[in-house]
């Protein structure tokens, strides 16, 4: 019989830490639990936090931010209890693209879904690197579990989370669902919004509720299909062989 957890981790110093684990597949088999988790940064942890995620058995963190914010908002204390970090930015840096040129500040509306959703495909483009260094660590099968994260846990996360789940065969409902619970998890609070826009300059939206909009996810990974056929076609792109592929199907879906 298959086990059943809560996916979100209750912690003082990340809101938005959940499993991966539980959701059903197109196949009939169901993603393993506490092995692959998506968090928030992990920066503010209290020791209590701390032992939590221990007793997780995590063995890796991969850290999706940039070095501005790396330096800005600091490391996890995970690190003095002998769990890996792997520095592996999403994108080179806040403000800058590939070549260390200038992007324009504007960013889209919140309910621009389509322009969000355009932000994300360019965004993939830049993170192949980042994405395939994920996905075939996981491919690799490590006894421990591990966790990959951003700042708020929702777009480059979202996209990480996205592309397992896909290559697993959660269905696309699924999926897009899954990254809309950053709405309900993240405390936005008046803190976090003051540091997080002291990194990415003015933020609209006020203290209280993020809203992570699943059509973003929708659409996005209607892009990739648009562009490479599917997201399992963009991993392939990215490095994520269909060895690794189903090596990943093997280790983290349950019968």
């Amino acid at each position: 019989m298959t086990m059943t957890f809560e996916r979100r981790i209750l912690l003082k110093g990340a809101s938005n830490f959940r499993d991966l684990g539980g959701y059903a597949t197109t196949e009939g088999k169901t993603v393993t639990w506490r092995r692959i988790f998506r968090a928030d940064a992990l920066t503010d942890l209290a020791p209590e936090d701390v032992a939590a995620i221990l007793d997780l058995n995590i063995g890796d963190v991969f850290d999706l931010r940039t070095a501005k914010e790396l330096e800005f908002l600091g490391a996890n204390p995970l690190v003095e209890h002998g769990v890996r970090h792997h520095h592996v930015p999403f994108v080179p840096e806040i403000g800058l693209d590939r070549d260390g040129a200038a992007v324009p500040a504007a960013r889209p509306a919140p309910d621009d879904h389509a322009a969000h959703a355009t932000g994300y495909l360019e965004m993939l483009e830049r993170g192949k690197g980042t994405v395939g260094r994920v996905l075939t660590h996981l491919a690799e099968a490590p006894e421990q579990g591990a966790v990959f994260h951003c700042t708020g846990g929702r777009d480059r996360t979202g996209m990480t989370a996205a592309l397992i789940l896909s290559v697993l065969g959660v269905p696309r409902a699924t999926i897009e669902a899954d990254y809309a619970l950053t709405t309900e998890y993240l405390e936005f609070n008046e803190d976090r919004r003051n540091r997080m826009q002291e990194l990415f300059g003015p933020i609209t939206v006020p203290a209280g509720r993020l809203v992570t909009y699943a059509e973003v996810m929708r659409l996005t990974l209607e892009g990739l299909d648009e562009r490479y056929g599917s997201p399992e076609a963009y991993l392939e792109d990215a490095g994520v062989t269909r060895d690794h592929q189903d090596a990943l199907r093997r280790t983290y879906l349950d019968e």
